[in-house]
Formats: structure tokens, C-alpha cells, sequence
């Protein structure tokens, strides 16, 4: 059996191309639902239930309840016998690690949460760094449960990384994931059109606490709009509030586009011609160089964000390794 941990309509992405590439078999997805608009709708549209021999839906509340059940459902799944892969896209979550502690898993595969892996790589999975995270109460609560709560875990002695990204110098097993599936399916065609406009690549997290305000995020788009002066679609990200659509919908010369699909999808399906593409450190520009490999892609520098120096280091690590792969930084002050 092979148990495939995903939250996130890229992680499914990704975990499609994973059953590709090792050619599992009796495979369980323990789905994580989306809890809100438009990943929603994108979970429902992209998800194909007959890829899955059983398939266990989980809330993203109350981890502490439904992990240990779901644990439950997948030994009876499997009888309690050995996993031969368990493959996933969050290296330091707790729910990750409740899995790892409790089942009896072979082999342990890291795909793509989006660049989260370029970060995750070098901060905990290169140093080996050790998990430690032990809740009184949270711990006893795991326990009443019938699971053995966390407590100190090492690393797997049998981790292997299956990524779109090209990490330098990995000392860890890598495969590369090419989206083959992807390419395949969807019949990928050159959606690259000079005269077409820019898509805009929406973040998430804006307006959340100690992130990027709204006001600042409808004046950087604004920035780039005069320095591009050019019609922009706009791409919001899956978390997006209300309040921010509202702004961005204001602004002149922007077509808000509502996506039904992850965006590497949605641009295929609806043929959505582009001029470019322009994002802040975002998985879909570097996804569109595998997709679109004749379309401009660009990524926003902005002087406001360099605020905190874990943040400097890490968006520093992704813009060198995008700049590498062929994506054009530009600075906006």
C-alpha cells in the first residue's frame, strides 16, 4: 500500500505525478479539504476519485481528533502490514510527523508544496534537523486516541525528494517531477501572444498578521502597472479574502479572473493567451517555465518586503534559484 498526504490542489498535482513516476499501486489519498473559495471548487474539478483505491477526507481543524482517526482508517485499509511509500509535501507539519511516528512506512517521498521546498530543503531536511515539538495536553489527547504522540523524531533514515526544482548540491535522493502528466493530459499548447495582456499572479496571506497589508499589496500591483502599462488579468490566489478581491477589482485596466482549477491548469483548459507572466516568488512562475517555455516570465522585487531578516534569507534563496532557471527579477521601489 501507498499513502499520499495532500492539502492543496498543486500538492494533488503533484501527487498524481508521483503515482506516475514510481508506479504505485493500492493507492489511499488522505485528503485534507479545502475550507473555503476557490480552492473549493478547484479540489472538486481537479480530484478523479477512480485514481484512488480508497480515498479518507479529513477537516483542517481539530488535528488532534482526526489524524488519530484517519491513522485508524488507513491500518484498517492496510491490515496493519508495512506502507512502501508514504509521499507528502509538508516536511515539518505535525501532521506529517503524527503519521510518520505511527505507521509503519518504507520509504518516505517530499514533493512540491510550491517553493516552500527550496526553504524546507535547506532549514530542516539538509541539517537533518530533529522534530520536537511535545504538548501536554495535546499529547494526551493523542494518546486517549490509541496513537503515540510525537515526542522527539529524527529523521527518515529512507527520505527521497521528488521535485520540480533544481536543488543545488542535494544530499538526498532527488527526482525530478517534469509534470509529465500534466503535459500529457491537458495537451499543452504555446499560449505566449505578444499582444496579449500580463497575468498577474495573486499572493496569498495579505492582510494577515505580519504579512503584507492590503494597502501595500494594491500598491505594489499598482506599481507594476505603470511600469508595464499594459492590460493586466489577475490571477487571485485560492486563500484570497473578500476584502482583498474587492480592492483589486477596483484598479483600472484589470480583469479579475476566477479560477476554476489550479492556475497551471486553468490557463491550458480556458486557453488563456499572455503576454507574460508576473508573480512574487510564486510555484506558478516557475511551473510555467515547464509549460510555457516560450512565454516572458517575471518576478517582482519590492524593497518594502525585505523587513525581517528570516524573510531576506529565504525569498533571497528562491529569486537566485528562479534568476537561474530564466525568470526575469525586476525591482520595483
Amino acid at each position: 500500500m501507498n499513502l499520499f498526504l495532500v492539502t492543496s490542489p498543486f500538492q494533488y498535482i503533484c501527487a498524481i505525478e508521483a503515482m506516475h513516476q514510481y508506479r504505485t499501486k493500492n493507492n489511499i489519498l488522505l485528503l485534507v479539504n479545502q475550507a473555503s473559495e476557490p480552492g473549493i471548487t478547484q479540489q472538486k474539478n481537479i480530484i478523479n476519485e477512480s485514481d484512488w483505491d480508497h480515498i479518507i477526507h479529513i477537516g483542517r481543524t481539530k488535528r488532534s481528533k482526526y489524524i488519530p482517526k484517519a491513522i485508524h482508517d488507513i491500518n484498517k485499509i492496510t491490515k496493519n502490514k508495512t506502507i512502501q511509500h508514504l509521499f507528502h509535501a509538508e516536511y515539518n507539519a505535525w501532521r506529517t510527523k503524527l503519521l510518520l511516528r505511527n505507521l509503519p512506512i518504507i520509504k518516505e517521498v517530499y514533493f512540491d508544496d510550491g517553493t516552500l521546498t527550496i526553504n524546507e530543503y535547506e532549514e530542516y531536511i539538509r541539517p537533518k534537523t530533529i522534530y520536537n515539538r511535545q504538548r501536554l495536553l495535546q499529547d494526551l489527547e493523542i494518546k486517549l486516541r490509541g496513537c503515540s504522540p510525537i515526542g522527539k523524531l529524527p529523521q527518515s533514515d529512507n527520505l527521497e525528494i521528488f521535485t520540480i526544482f533544481d536543488i543545488p548540491n542535494p544530499e538526498h535522493p532527488v527526482i525530478k517531477n517534469n509534470l509529465t502528466v500534466l503535459k500529457n493530459e491537458y495537451n499543452v499548447k504555446s499560449l505566449y501572444n505578444p499582444k496579449a495582456p500580463i497575468g498577474f499572479i495573486g499572493q496569498g496571506a495579505i492582510g494577515h498578521k505580519r504579512r503584507k497589508t492590503i494597502t501595500q499589496y494594491i500598491n505594489e500591483i499598482n506599481h507594476f502597472k505603470q511600469k508595464f502599462d499594459s492590460p493586466i488579468i489577475y490571477f487571485p490566489h485560492r486563500t484570497e479574502s473578500e476584502e482583498v478581491r474587492k480592492q483589486v477589482e477596483r484598479i483600472s485596466n484589470l480583469s479579475y479572473h476566477y479560477s476554476q482549477m489550479p492556475l497551471e491548469i486553468e490557463l491550458i483548459n480556458q486557453s488563456i493567451e499572455l503576454s507574460g507572466l508576473v508573480g512574487v516568488l510564486s510555484t506558478v512562475q516557475y511551473t510555467a517555465l515547464l509549460l510555457y517555455p516560450n512565454m516572458p516570465i517575471y518576478n517582482l522585487l519590492f524593497a518594502s518586503d525585505l523587513n525581517n531578516d528570516g524573510v531576506i534569507v529565504r525569498e533571497k534563496r528562491i529569486s537566485e534559484l528562479f534568476s537561474k532557471s530564466g525568470i526575469i527579477n525586476i525591482e520595483i521601489n
